[in-house]
């Protein structure tokens, strides 16, 4: 498009935005740049670090914003810096995000657990989104998720806070968008083989390329991984392909990307119930060892395919005004079986010591199948209009999106005691619990959803004003196959924004917003009317800061985060009652700083700082004035990265970073204390390339380098959940 820019450029911005994006490091060779004023600017020959920070995010209003012009506290995690840090899963790309708490239930190799200011934001939050499309939800108790191997990620796109009003319902903690990688015109051929300490193999390749007129392009990216995991008796073998072809027409006016792809993941979970003694507190022989498997070894699986087919189309219908639209088709079915510690998640805590004679847990074993279909498709219209001074960046769309999903689950009829285990040196039984299985849960849902939106950004000078509105209707259509009764729940909601940010030109940008999200409440009142959307609401003030003399952004942001309609006891239950209300509230008030810059050629520097102040605010249960779960008090992370451009060490890129999440709580009951812990990771980078001709590197990647015994939550006295050990990868990767 040949829209005009709403981000002028001033003259000491021109050599940070020349500079390209680089995999390794690049060199820019003497040139000359047009400023705003006309004015010819020579640009010296300068080298730059392994990665950078991102000029532009598209989650945050669906078009390609600056980041210094939005007015929200973001994060975007490129591609390179992917790359550098030796990311697998989400999880790891979002270890140094302020306001984050990833992994936040442990290690799982299921799914990407993570926390955003307070809320959850990972699979099991169904806000899980790809290339802006939200993948199929499933309810509460279902273990049929999704989640995407990292590999196939261009770029990683955090919003912090309320984001109802170009997505429909979500967590207000915020979301974490997925963006692909699709073909380009300067596709750089790829491998990679790595092999971790625990001879865990995987070998992955990104490979495209254009037709002779360059308006067809395709790329093709693929992964497989086998062997073992952290925790003993469990190994599971991981692969995927993703196909994408662009294509032009109408003399570059249209585009069209159709993409897709296939995943399957066969073997054993890591996710594990452990007994809060043993983990938090000491038993008989102290700790339990974070790779100690306490569950069967026959019965350990989670094997799960997952699919997906689209396109994005985007058409010019002239200089100023463009139509595109995201669709997408997901499926994902999956089958787990479990033996873990017996008790129930969320049960009152009555005793915290649950361990026959201080070593030995009683167990009880599970089954899973699930099926999930999702359907979403996105459709906008994009353009600009002037009225007098002001120019508008417009935006309207409409979304529709359906999950038709079922699950089955089954529990083993096993006296628990019978199946019991020493947690310091299990003894398995090998029961075949398959004949005793009987159903738990039976459930066929749809749910849908569909959504009007409008967004104006208006620049006038150096304000930029952003202001959105979004109308939702949704219904959750559930059937529970073992009684044959259906639960129906309709309703609408409308959410809105508005953020106000000013750019001075010494690169300081002053922002104040707010923003509104909901989701929807399932169940009943007393009276047998259904319950109102729960609601989120956010005010955010905040400063950006774009150095004029270094490669960077840093951002420091405050916020009040409240969530409403909350569900909570009915105060006119009597004994034997159980109905909610919706007068619950929780508030978060918090500080988040975070920066990524490049102080001097080759060094990168990755910075976040969290202050949490976490209250549940209005609660019939006895919890009003305690934490939230899972909320710590400080977080704190830091990453340096120094790259060797010439002497003897050229080529070599040395990196350590050191990661603190405080003291949190497993329950609102505030019980459940979970220490604070401090983990650390490294990386050893050589770039052979740099002195022969060939484009090789060699990497070794460390996190959890002290391979710290931690406890990342516990949701109940019986269930509490290991973080991930150490883990040592090295790596090749040959480029061309």
């Amino acid at each position: 498009m040949k829209f005009r820019s709403r981000y002028y450029i001033r003259r000491h911005e021109v050599l940070p935005l020349c500079l390209l994006l680089a995999g390794s490091s690049i060199t820019v060779t003497p040139l000359f740049a047009q400023t705003s004023g006309n004015e010819e600017v020579e640009l010296s020959t300068i080298t730059v670090n392994a990665y950078r920070p991102a000029d532009t995010i598209s989650a945050a209003t669906k078009t390609d914003t600056p980041l210094a012009e939005t007015p929200q506290s973001v994060t975007v995690i490129e591609r390179n810096e992917l790359d550098a840090r030796g990311v697998q899963n989400l999880n790891e790309a979002t270890r140094y995000t302020a306001g984050v708490l990833p992994e936040s239930q442990g290690i799982d190799n299921r799914v990407d657990d993570l926390y955003i200011r307070g809320f959850d934001a990972g699979s099991f939050s169904n806000n899980v989104t790809l290339d802006g499309l939200r993948v199929p939800s499933n309810g509460g108790n279902s273990w049929n998720r999704v989640a995407f191997n990292a590999w196939n990620l261009e770029r990683v796109e955090v919003l912090k806070g309320p984001s109802s009003v170009l997505y429909g319902q979500i967590a207000p903690g915020g979301m974490v968008n997925q963006v692909s990688k699709m073909p380009t015109l300067d596709q750089e051929q790829q491998l990679r083989l790595q092999v971790d300490e625990r001879g865990r193999y995987q070998s992955a390749f990104d490979v495209g390329g254009t037709n002779d007129s360059e308006r067809a392009r395709w790329r093709l990216v693929g992964l497989f991984s086998d062997g073992d995991t952290q925790i003993d008796e469990t190994s599971y073998q991981h692969w995927f392909l993703a196909p994408s072809a662009t294509f032009t027409f109408n003399d570059d006016a249209t585009q069209l990307t159709l993409l897709g792809s296939y995943q399957e993941n066969d073997g054993g979970s890591t996710f594990q119930f452990l007994p809060y003694q043993g983990t938090v507190i000491p038993a008989a022989d102290g700790y339990i060892d974070n790779t100690t498997f306490l569950g069967e070894p026959g019965w350990n699986t989670y094997d799960r395919t997952l699919w997906t087919a689209g396109w994005q189309v985007d058409h010019e219908l002239n200089e100023r005004w463009k139509l595109g639209q995201n669709a997408r088709y997901t499926h994902v079915d999956s089958l787990y079986r479990a033996s873990v510690g017996n008790g129930v998640r969320g049960a009152a805590l009555t005793e915290l010591n649950t361990l026959q004679n201080d070593r030995i847990l009683a167990r009880r074993a599970v089954q899973g199948e699930g099926e999930a279909k999702g359907y979403s498709i996105d459709t906008r219209l994009e353009g600009e209009i002037e009225t007098g001074d002001v120019i508008h960046g417009v935006l309207a769309g409409v979304d529709w999106q359906k999950s038709d999903w079922d699950f089955f689950r089954q529990a083993a009829s096993v006296d628990p005691n019978a199946i019991a285990i020493d947690i310091y040196h299990p003894v398995y039984t090998y029961y075949d619990f398959a004949p005793t299985l009987f159903a738990q849960t039976s459930t066929e849902e749809t749910d849908k959803q569909r959504g009007l939106y409008l967004q104006d950004q208006l620049a006038w000078n150096q304000w930029r004003l952003t202001i959105g509105g979004r109308y939702d209707w949704f219904e959750i259509d559930s059937l529970n196959r073992l009684t044959d009764t259906r639960a129906i729940t309709k309703d609408q909601a409308f959410t809105a924004r508005a953020g106000l940010i000013y750019l001075f030109d010494n690169g300081l940008s002053p922002y104040v917003s707010y923003a509104e999200s909901f989701q929807p409440a399932t169940g009943t009142t007393r009276d047998g009317s259904t319950f109102e959307p729960t609601t989120g609401t956010q005010w955010e003030v905040g400063v950006k800061y774009e150095p004029r003399t270094i490669d960077g952004m840093i951002t420091l942001s405050a916020y009040d985060l409240r969530q409403e309609n909350v569900l909570t006891a009915d105060p006119r239950n009597d004994a034997d009652e159980s109905f909610q209300v919706q007068t619950g509230e929780v508030q978060i008030r918090g500080i988040e700083l975070e920066g990524r810059v490049t102080p001097t050629p080759g060094f990168s520097v990755i910075g976040a700082l969290t202050r949490f102040d976490s209250e549940v605010t209005r609660n019939n249960d006895g919890y009003q004035g305690n934490r939230m779960i899972r909320v710590p008090e400080w977080m704190g992370s830091l990453w340096l990265d120094y790259s060797f451009w010439s002497g003897p060490l050229d080529g070599l890129s040395i990196a350590a970073g050191a990661r603190y999440v405080d003291e949190t709580y497993g329950d609102l009951g505030n019980y459940l204390h979970i220490p604070d812990y401090t983990l650390y990771d490294a990386a050893l980078r050589y770039d052979a390339g740099r002195v022969g001709n060939t484009d090789l590197e060699f990497a070794l990647n460390a996190s959890n380098l002290t391979d710290e015994r931690y406890v990342a939550t516990c949701s109940a006295a019986t269930s509490c959940y290991y973080g991930s050990g150490r883990t040592v990868t090295a790596s090749v990767n040959l480029r061309w």
